[in-house]
């Protein structure tokens, strides 16, 4: 498939189709990212070291940026 044909199927997508497509295309990207992958290690190690937010941690976090129309 060329690039005129994926242009022609993107644009007899549905929003929802392209709004999926756009997701996948943005997670194939990031598992392509040497520098995200790294992001994600640091991240797993400092949770397997503890550093966690409880659930109800992170509910008081959501409230306090609803509660500021965020």
């Amino acid at each position: 498939m060329d690039t005129s044909e994926i242009k022609a199927s993107i644009d007899r997508m549905s929003d929802d189709e392209r709004f999926f497509a756009a997701a996948y295309l943005h997670l194939l990207a990031q598992e392509r990212d040497p520098t995200y992958q790294a992001l994600l290690a640091d991240r797993m190690k400092r949770m397997d070291a503890g550093q966690k937010v409880t659930l109800e941690q992170a509910q008081r976090i959501h409230q306090a940026l609803e509660s500021e129309g965020l």
